[in-house]
């Protein structure tokens, strides 16, 4: 039963932030909307940026099941491509939660759901050449921020544009940099 609760009021949270910024939204609309009462609220949650890092991590095990066996190339191309179309099925909310407080939250979420693709991809090549955790570590921590950051600007934007184009604009810049990376930090 608990878990349902959280679930609705994830639910309710996240329609309202379809329509208006985070820093808009209230307890009281998120309650009313799902038909529970403040005190259920606060029994689960702190106040609603608690609500938002619990909707993200169970955002980010919804991407997961949706995409269990998903291949991410090495150069993040499949990966950007997730991540795009992830934000234009939401649209409106990453834009009204980009435009409030919750963005750190926001782009935290963004950052670790990069960075568990990313280490899929780089993870297959560490095994078949001996790079260690601490590299790959190193080359996912700058390449997540660097993804995630140009994600962001697009979502400031307004998410102008389609996927693809998104995808072919940063792909040229990722080609072959990740493999050179790895190669320059293994060789130190």
């Amino acid at each position: 039963m608990a878990q349902s609760t959280k679930h609705l009021l994830a639910q309710s949270l996240k329609e309202l932030m379809a329509e208006k910024p985070l820093d808009k939204i209230t307890v009281k609309e998120i309650v009313n909307r799902c038909g529970v009462n403040r005190q259920t609220f606060y029994y689960h949650f702190r106040d609603i940026y608690d609500l938002l890092d619990w909707l993200f991590i169970e955002e980010g095990k919804e991407f997961s099941r949706r995409h269990p066996n998903y291949y991410t190339s090495g150069d993040g191309e499949s990966a950007i491509r997730k991540m795009c179309n992830y934000l234009i099925e939401n649209r409106q909310m990453a834009i009204n939660i980009y435009n409030s407080l919750g963005r750190d939250n926001f782009g935290a979420y963004l950052a670790r759901e990069m960075a568990k693709m990313l280490r899929t991809a780089l993870m297959q090549r560490a095994l078949s050449s001996g790079i260690s955790e601490e590299t790959i570590a190193a080359v996912v921590n700058f390449y997540k921020h660097a993804v995630v950051g140009s994600l962001l600007d697009w979502v400031d934007a307004g998410l102008r544009g389609n996927v693809e184009t998104i995808v072919e604009l940063y792909l040229p810049l990722l080609e072959g940099s990740v493999d050179a990376a790895l190669n320059r930090l293994t060789a130190n």
